[in-house]
Parts: C-alpha cells; sequence; structure tokens
C-alpha cells in the first residue's frame, strides 16, 4: 500500500468497498448538506458489488447512507453481505427500526453485523438538531433491536453512538456519554461538525465553538483523551484515538495543518455513490465533483486500474486543504521510515516474548475449566437451553438427507451445510493457544463446549487433534474435555486420546457411547428434576459409578446427576430438592448449593468463557455475553485473566456482595450452584 501511494499505480487492493446506498433520509437535521433524492442502485446491483467485492479479496464492504433503512431492501442486503463472509457495521437514525425489522436484524449474525446509531446528545440537544421526538424515536428502534437478540438468545451484538459535540451539547457532554452507558451501548464515536474551506455552513453555524465556548472545549477534549487513554477493553468505551482528540479545539480555531499525515483516499477505499458513481474527495472535500467512473459501465477493478483515479490520486498527493478525519484513510504508518520502525519494534516484542517463554516457568491455574465454545447450535433442545433451534434449522436448511453422525461429513463436504455464523475458526482457536504458551499460563481443564454442540464443527477432528499435540506439550491445559450429545460421534472422533468426554444425556440420551470404550474417561450427565427415576438411570447404565452435585473427580466411568439452575429462589429450591432425591436413593453425598451461606460466586476465579466469535466473559451464566471483559480476536486472554479488571471481579467475589459489580451479577440467584465455577 505504501509503494502503490509513492508510485501512484494500484499495486493492492482497496482496504474496503463503501457504498452509499441512499442518500435519502427521513430526518432534516440543522447542520446536513447530503442528503437529497437520487437514483438508486437496485437490490441486483448492489448485490453485485458485494459479490465483486468478495471475489477480489476486499476486507470490509461499508454500507452508508443518507438513511440506510429509508431502503426497503436494507435488511436482504445487510444478510447478503455477511453471507458472503464481510463483517458489517451500519450508521442509522434508529428512528425506522420497527419491530419487524429488528426481527430481521436479530436474524443476521451478531458478531458480523454492528450497528451505529446516530445521537447528537442527550434528548434536549438532540432534538434541537433532528427534530421533536427523534431521541426517543432512536431510543425505540434501539431498544428493540436488544429485545430481538434477546429474544432470539444472541449474544450482545455491538451497538455504538455516534455522537457530534457541538456548542449545544458541551456543558453535557460527560453526562451525556453517561447516559449513554446506562442505556447499555458499547461505546461512542465522537463526530465533529464539517466545513469545507476557512468559512464556516449556515447550516452549523449556530453549533460551531466560537471564541467563548474554546477555553472548556479544550478542557473537555483533554478529559475525554485521557479517559481513551486509560479505558479498559470491554464495557463502554471512547473509539476515537486519544491523539484525534486532542486535535478537536485546533480544527475550531482554524489552526489544523493541511495533511498533518498523508491521506489515503484512492487507495485504501473504493467509494460508490448511491446512483453507482465512483467518487472521492477533490481535495476540497467535495466528493461528487471527484467523480471518476461508473460501476454500471466498469467493474471495480477497471475502476481501480483507470487512469480517471490516477489523476484523482495525484490531486489528493498535493491537496493542501485541512481535514480534521485522521481515520482509516490516514494513518499513520504514512513513510517508509514509520514502516521500518514498526517492523523492528514487532521483532524486538516477538524476541522479548520468546525470551520470556524460555525463561518463565508454566504458571498453572489449579481448578480452573477453560471453555472454548466452537458451536453455538444445537440440534436437539434439553431443559434450561437458552440456544435456539432456528440456528440449527438455519445450518441444515438445504441438506438433502438428514443430518447424522453418518452422514454429517458428505453434508458438510459437499457444501449442504450453512456454517456462516457460529462457529469459531480456527485461527481463533489458534491465537488462544499460542498466546497461552507465549504467556507460559496453564488451565487445569480445557473444555469444548457451552451453548453448542462442539462436534458439529467442520474442523472439529483436526482441532481436537490441535489441541490434544498442545496439551501433549504441556501447554495450554493439563486436561481436555468434550462435553457432547453424542448424537454427532463417529468412530475417529472416539478413537481420539480425549482425556474426559461428558454425554449429556438429556439432550442426546447416551448415543456414542459404545463408541467410546476405550476412553480413558466418560461421564453420563443429567439434570435432575421432579421426574427423574434415579432406579431407572442405574439400571439402565450398570458398571457406572454415581455421583451427584458437583462435577466428580474420580472415577472413569461415571453416571453424574447435575442440578438444575434457575432465576428465581423457589425454583432452586425444588432443583436442591430433587437433587437430593437423587442422591438420597443413591446413597452418595451431593453439594446442593444451599443459598443460606454467604453468596461467593467462584467463577471469576474458576471458569473462564471464550465464546465462539472470540468474546470472553467470566460466567456460563452469561449466554448473551453481557459480562464480557475483552475479546480474543483484538487482545490477549492471557493479559485479559491477569489484568486489573479481571482481578478487581475476583477481589469483588471474595468480600461485600461476593458477585462482580455487575448489574448482570448483582441479583444472581446461582452464584451458590455446584455448577459454577467448575
Amino acid at each position: 500500500m505504501y509503494l502503490s501511494r509513492e508510485l501512484n499505480r494500484s499495486l493492492a487492493p482497496p482496504d474496503r468497498v463503501s457504498v452509499n446506498l441512499t442518500l435519502r433520509c427521513n430526518l432534516s437535521c440543522t447542520m446536513c448538506t447530503t442528503c437529497y433524492d437520487s437514483p438508486e442502485l437496485s437490490t441486483d446491483e448492489v448485490k453485485g458489488i458485494i459479490d465483486q467485492t468478495s471475489a477480489w479479496g476486499v476486507e470490509v464492504f461499508n454500507p452508508l447512507g443518507g438513511e440506510p433503512f429509508m431502503r426497503a431492501d436494507i435488511e436482504e442486503l445487510l444478510a447478503y453481505a455477511v453471507r458472503r463472509g464481510f463483517y458489517v457495521t451500519v450508521t442509522t437514525n434508529g428512528t425506522l427500526i420497527t419491530e419487524k425489522r429488528a426481527q430481521a436484524i436479530a436474524a443476521i449474525p451478531a458478531d458480523r453485523l454492528h450497528l451505529n446509531i446516530s445521537l447528537d446528545g442527550d434528548e434536549e440537544a438532540n432534538d434541537a438538531i433532528r427534530g421533536a421526538g427523534m431521541w426517543r424515536r432512536a431510543m425505540q428502534g434501539y431498544q428493540r433491536v436488544r429485545q430481538a437478540d434477546a429474544r432470539a438468545g444472541n449474544s450482545r451484538r455491538k451497538i455504538l453512538a455516534n455522537t457530534i459535540l457541538h456548542a449545544g451539547n458541551v456543558d453535557r457532554f460527560l453526562a451525556v456519554l453517561g447516559e449513554q452507558a446506562a442505556l447499555g451501548f458499547d461505546g461512542v464515536q465522537v463526530l465533529n461538525l464539517f466545513r469545507a474551506g476557512p468559512d464556516v455552513p449556515p447550516e452549523s453555524r449556530g453549533l460551531w465553538f466560537g471564541p467563548t465556548h474554546l477555553p472548556k472545549l479544550a478542557v473537555l477534549a483533554e478529559t475525554l483523551a485521557r479517559r481513551a487513554e486509560t479505558q479498559g477493553p470491554a464495557g463502554y468505551r471512547i473509539q476515537n484515538d486519544p491523539a484525534d482528540l486532542r486535535k478537536i479545539p485546533a480544527w475550531y480555531r482554524d489552526e489544523l495543518k493541511p495533511l498533518s499525515a498523508p491521506c489515503w483516499a484512492g487507495w485504501k477505499e473504493l467509494y460508490i455513490n448511491a446512483d453507482g458513481a465512483a467518487i472521492m474527495c477533490d481535495g476540497k472535500l467535495d466528493f461528487l465533483a471527484g467523480s471518476f467512473g461508473n460501476v454500471r459501465e466498469q467493474t471495480l477493478r477497471q475502476l481501480w486500474h483507470s487512469p480517471a483515479l490516477r489523476q484523482r490520486r495525484q490531486v489528493v498527493k498535493q491537496c493542501t486543504t485541512p481535514c480534521i478525519q485522521d481515520c482509516y484513510l490516514r494513518t499513520r504508518s504514512d513513510s517508509a521510515a514509520e514502516l521500518v520502525g514498526d517492523a523492528a519494534a514487532m521483532a524486538a516484542r516477538a524476541l522479548r516474548e520468546r525470551a520470556a517463554t524460555l525463561s518463565r516457568r508454566v504458571e498453572d491455574q489449579p481448578g480452573t475449566v477453560l471453555r472454548l465454545e466452537l458451536s453455538d447450535v444445537v440440534e436437539a433442545t434439553a431443559p434450561g437451553c437458552t440456544t435456539p433451534l432456528h440456528r440449527w434449522q438455519a445450518l441444515t436448511q438445504h441438506a438433502p438427507l438428514p443430518p447424522s453422525a453418518q452422514t454429517w461429513a458428505e453434508l458438510r463436504d459437499k457444501g449442504y451445510l450453512d456454517f456462516g455464523r457460529g462457529f469459531m475458526g480456527f485461527e481463533v482457536v489458534r491465537a488462544v493457544c499460542d498466546d497461552l504458551r507465549a504467556a507460559r499460563l496453564r488451565f487445569e481443564v480445557l473444555e469444548l463446549r457451552w451453548r453448542g454442540e462442539p462436534l458439529l464443527h467442520p474442523e472439529v477432528e483436526p482441532i481436537l487433534r490441535y489441541l490434544l499435540e498442545a496439551i501433549a506439550r504441556g501447554e495450554v491445559a493439563r486436561r481436555l474435555r468434550v462435553e457432547t450429545s453424542g448424537r454427532f460421534l463417529t468412530e475417529k472422533l472416539a478413537g481420539l486420546p480425549v482425556h474426559e468426554w461428558v454425554l449429556d444425556l438429556d439432550r442426546g440420551g447416551g448415543e456414542g457411547l459404545a463408541l467410546l470404550g476405550a476412553a480413558p474417561r466418560v461421564l453420563l450427565a443429567f439434570r435432575a428434576t421432579e421426574q427423574t427415576d434415579p432406579d431407572a438411570l442405574r439400571a439402565r447404565f450398570p458398571g457406572f459409578s454415581l455421583a451427584a452435585g458437583r462435577a466428580p473427580v474420580q472415577g472413569s466411568r461415571v453416571l453424574w446427576a447435575r442440578r438444575t439452575d434457575h432465576d428465581h429462589y423457589q425454583d432452586n429450591a425444588r432443583a436442591r430438592a430433587a437433587l437430593a432425591a437423587v442422591a438420597q436413593a443413591w446413597g452418595v453425598p451431593a453439594e446442593l448449593g444451599e443459598e443460606d451461606r454467604p453468596r461467593r460466586c467462584p467463577a471469576p476465579a474458576h471458569t473462564p468463557v471464550v465464546s465462539w466469535d472470540g468474546k470472553v466473559t467470566l460466567c456460563t451464566r452469561d449466554v448473551t455475553l453481557q459480562n464480557r471483559v475483552g475479546e480474543v480476536t483484538s487482545g490477549r486472554l492471557s493479559e485479559l485473566w491477569r489484568g486489573a479488571t479481571w482481578q478487581a471481579d475476583r477481589q469483588a467475589c471474595g468480600h461485600g456482595a461476593g458477585v462482580p459489580d455487575r448489574a448482570f451479577c448483582r441479583d444472581c440467584g446461582q452464584a451458590w450452584s455446584p455448577n459454577i465455577g467448575g
């Protein structure tokens, strides 16, 4: 990319293809001059752009507006982009998200579709710009998406606020961020008013920061920058770079130097307007004046290699217009010296990590269970199951044969199964293992299972072999546990030296047990209820020892009664009674999870969970990932596990309320359960 800019040649494809799906909007914001009626690409034409983008190997498809939800086909287009493998973020004012549209959004994987909702402050400041009642309508749309995701059993979808910092909200801006955090937003992108040239546009003149506002703006910008520098890896986060936040006062004082970092417009992005025209900045912040072709007449690659774009790029290289948008088009790695410096820093870091690996002893975490969720899809529900069955139906809807252990490989290899969502990438598994090896961190148990069935994963056999090899080298964990319904267990999988198999009788009824005759350890697990017949179960599985309550640590063949967990104390009382009845009939002891003892949740110290899409949470009860502490796709599990945030959660469990100071934990009734922390 660096050489492309230096030589003014298209040596690499763009990082992203952006498309204005529409320029229409249902609002008339006081500072907006970009929305108007315009011809629009058809559904098939947009899908064609998505297909070209995917085939080209471009990583990002970026849908823009106008207000994207002015298009009746927006959900269809977003779902299509996700099916083609893209991670999509769409920016909307939120006011057009109906219940039906929220349900359609919930049908799109939460890890692959994120939302940015435009809010220009609190209700008063927002409605002064966007119209009376628009803040409430935006909040209604936002809540509809959250509720639809919850009904669908989705993990928490990333939803940010796009908030313009202006004279009308500067005094309350920090309170605005607190309000957004309380509403459940995942963070904010702080935006600035736009202008072309030295003059302030009349549309935004009343919002512009004048001389009287600048002192408080400078204080606020520094406060925001420091907050961005010290914020944790999870929770409500400011998305802006601290250096960019510190530039804001200079922007409004008209003191920002032109091209403080070289602009990459025309090298990192191919931008298509609503009518199909390829556009880019003309050097004076006018994108329509920078048109250089049309997608209806040329392919994306032809546009990218066209002489017209070369001319436009030359204009950008000579640009002298001040611009505050130090974004993906204006990276700091913009010179050969900086690129070499970055490479040297990466090499030095790798050497330091290697030296540390050789010099440190392995740090064992006794009694811990690290769970990796290979899949959040289940083929059958069971009592207490929170995973919706429609995910299984979506996975197998095109299968010409009934899915089973015998037909699964054929259906997979012939492309009849839709693995577009719900399955952890092998690269994520490798990244977690590489991180733990470098950090010299080893858990007691590595367990494959959480919300879904791990044996449905299309690469489950090579993943199991990879993990077993890592454990044999003394890395990651001391033993591997796989919990499964057994329905998709094959002779080849059963022959792998997995240390411990757990067959879930509630979902599988013991299927696959005959294949595990040579397995080192097999647990047959079920949830004890008032309808459980302990004598019939014991007679059905002769030769198995009996255990109830917490996971048994002894025995190679164990029939294990588990407790059901509920949110209400009366339901938990019945669950304890049901487990006690099984234990009494078998004559075995059982930890029932009595709630008359002080509440001390063991989960933060014992049960880290990594979801299929790389999110990390404290507890298996957090099925919607409200308490996530970070992500392994953008960070490191070892740093999260040893970090201050997780340490604070552990300390909170040792005194006071006995649970982390998180909304999801405060009223938790399961901290006593024998299922937590093991």
